[in-house]
């Protein structure tokens, strides 16, 4: 349910950290429905970018996952074939996503705590 009174900005903003509860955050404050119009759009818009900086991995070629050992590489096998560079790309959009998500989440925060208290 949407808040009746005002929200808490150290909560909301917590909120952001966890999955499924970024969207109870925007939906407490009525603006679920943008936050995830906002999130979907990054999101596409950083796998764009991603693939354009680093093209897919999918070849006719298969790729060498077992190590020197005969083990099977995981890092390979999950990331491809340059595994640091798919672990830093996944980070910085990581860091993105929760930078959008926590400046949105307090800016309606915010503007939704003042709406209360303007119209008392």
């Amino acid at each position: 349910m949407p808040a009746n009174g005002p929200v808490s900005l150290t909560r909301q903003t917590i909120f952001c950290f966890i999955p499924i509860m970024d969207m109870y955050a925007a939906y407490h404050v009525k603006k679920l429905r943008w936050y995830l119009l906002i999130m979907i759009g990054l999101g596409i818009a950083m796998i764009a970018v991603t693939e354009t900086m680093m093209p897919s991995t999918l070849t006719d070629e298969p790729m060498n996952t077992i190590n020197d050992d005969g083990e099977i590489d995981w890092l390979k096998v999950v990331f491809g074939p340059d595994p640091q560079t798919a672990i830093a790309s996944m980070l910085v959009d990581m860091a993105i996503s929760f930078a959008v998500a926590i400046y949105f989440i307090r800016k309606w925060s915010k503007k939704w705590n003042e709406s209360l208290s303007n119209s008392n």
